[in-house]
């Protein structure tokens, strides 16, 4: 089996595709497994040549799926709180038990894991997940960390923060509300961090060079932190319309999910993609639309 064999589940993701397509691009043999509800998503994973495979995490057997020199775990569905312990732990955890013995694992993780508070958080700052979400996840790393532990293979939780695109995330939502005069919740002072799927895509391949027996934690972030307040104002002056508001005039730092990044900057490098890029992109996206 040739070492640039990967195996991506929740492939039909905002991540798991674009981390399809970039491997698929350089070369990689990739199958990638989902439910496949989508089938424009579906054909465009095919037409990436991406082996696709129709896969219920809750339900199908994962003994049916390839052998892979590589596993990525991309499945995310933060929109099915009922779900969120059958998927993350039990759904995810019968795959890594199928895959620990004989393939390494890298695992989109989340800054969820932490919790929230006004600090940023370090890969060394003890997890204290204060969400059904967060617990989900961060119970998932240490079923993760048991098996590959006991296997011998090697593996890396990459804790993801908040990717955007032009029509997906936080940016994109800020900017919808701004211009239906919606207010933006409840936390101005909230600290967060904006960046690109490209520099997702990147981190995550690129953090094969650094997988661990021990399973390795790196955050991927960008290193400029916003408050919800200061991203909003720079939305809406791109926008030239619309209002910033909040449910108060001030407060909510201790409801920040922000992430020490000097980690992810040493490995790869600073992101590519610019806050303001973003931004632009969010924008110029919504003014095609008016």
């Amino acid at each position: 089996m040739r070492e640039s064999t990967a195996l991506i589940l929740g492939v039909t993701g905002r991540i798991g595709r674009r981390l399809a397509k970039a491997l698929s691009e350089d070369g990689w043999t990739v199958y990638g497994a989902a439910r496949m509800s989508q089938p424009a998503v579906r054909k465009e994973l095919d037409e990436y040549g991406v082996e696709t495979i129709q896969f219920n995490v809750l339900a199908d057997d994962p003994r049916e799926l390839p052998e892979v020199y590589y596993l990525f775990l991309e499945i995310w569905d933060k929109f099915k709180p009922e779900l969120y312990w059958d998927i993350n732990f039990y759904g995810v955890g019968r795959v890594v038990e199928r895959y620990a013995q004989t393939a390494d694992i890298i695992n989109g993780s989340t800054l969820s894991v932490y919790g929230s508070g006004p600090a940023p958080f370090s890969e060394t700052t003890p997890c204290r997940p204060d969400s059904e979400y967060g617990r989900s996840r961060y119970a998932a790393e240490k079923l993760i960390d048991y098996f590959l532990y006991h296997s011998g293979r090697k593996g890396i939780h990459v804790r993801y923060a908040h990717a955007n695109s032009e029509q997906h995330g936080v940016i994109r939502h800020m900017a919808e509300d701004i211009l239906a005069g919606w207010s933006l919740g409840p936390d101005p002072e909230a600290k967060i961090q904006m960046i690109g799927y490209e520099d997702f895509v990147r981190v995550t391949i690129r953090s094969l060079q650094y997988l661990d027996n021990l399973p390795a934690v790196v955050n991927c972030c960008h290193p400029r932190v916003w408050t919800r307040r200061d991203l909003a104002e720079a939305i809406r002056e791109r926008l030239g319309a619309g209002k910033v508001i909040f449910d108060r005039e001030s407060g909510g730092a201790e409801n920040s999910v922000h992430g020490e990044c000097r980690k992810m900057v040493d490995w790869f490098g600073e992101p590519e993609i610019p806050v303001e890029t973003l931004i632009e992109r969010v924008v110029d996206d919504l003014m095609d639309e008016i």
